[in-house]
């Protein structure tokens, strides 16, 4: 009895010991393929990311902003200053645009309303 329960846990370790082993290999490739992926999240997320300290803005330069004209006071390396045109909006609360000035993120502005 004890030898036959012996071999038995033998077996069983042994079988153990495979299905570890193939749970290992199954693993290396699903990391691999997340490493694959954010790899390439962060490439993406580079391309989309405008480029710090470039000029892509001119002061004077009408863009909008929150579907409203405004025109770029200042640029700096992520953000510009933008001022509205026609301040104070009539239409609008004065909570939704409470200053007639903002620093805003270069990739929140749209191109200019016509």
């Amino acid at each position: 009895m004890a030898e036959q329960e012996r071999n038995e846990n033998q077996e069983y370790s042994k079988l153990e010991e495979e299905n570890e082993e193939e749970n290992e290999e199954e693993l290396e490739p699903e990391e691999e393929e997340e490493k694959d992926e954010e790899e390439k999240d962060e490439e993406e997320e580079k391309k989309e990311e405008l480029d710090v300290g470039k000029k892509l803005f001119t002061i004077g330069q009408q863009i909008s902003y929150k579907g409203k004209a405004c025109s770029v006071i200042n640029e700096y390396e992520r953000s510009i200053c933008i001022e509205y045109n026609n301040y104070p909006f009539l239409d609008e609360p004065e909570d939704d645009f409470p200053y007639h000035r903002e620093i805003i993120r270069k990739g929140e502005a749209e191109e200019a309303l016509e």
